[in-house]
């Protein structure tokens, strides 16, 4: 895999095989944009495209909710709360089909809670 590639359809993610930086750290609320079909994460002053680590999968319950499941981890749905520590990117291609009206990409490397 390179640097990140887009895996699933709804939702569709973003994935990233990096070494762990965790040079940042951003508490977020998952959520679902149903008219772009993809998952942000929202804090309270910035929304972020989410890069997962690798082995990462998409999530789509059959009650309806979105989310991901991180290797390691139990899955993490749209409305849920949680702290990551990763890396910002700059200059990331295009996020998954048409996941606009973010404020940049977080490439997630561990998780605080």
């Amino acid at each position: 895999m390179s640097f990140f590639c887009k895996i699933g359809d709804e939702p569709a993610i973003l994935v990233h095989d990096l070494e762990p930086a965790d040079l940042g750290s951003l508490n977020a609320r998952l959520s679902w944009l149903e008219k772009e079909s993809c998952l942000v994460a929202v804090t309270k002053d910035r929304t972020v495209v989410p890069i997962w680590p690798q082995g990462t999968t998409p999530v789509h319950t059959p009650e309806g909710r979105h989310g991901v499941k991180p290797p390691g981890r139990s899955e993490i749905l749209e409305g849920d709360a949680f702290k990551q520590a990763g890396s910002w990117v700059a200059g990331a291609e295009a996020p998954p089909s048409g996941c606009g009206g973010h404020d940049g990409f977080f490439a997630v490397d561990s998780f605080e809670s």
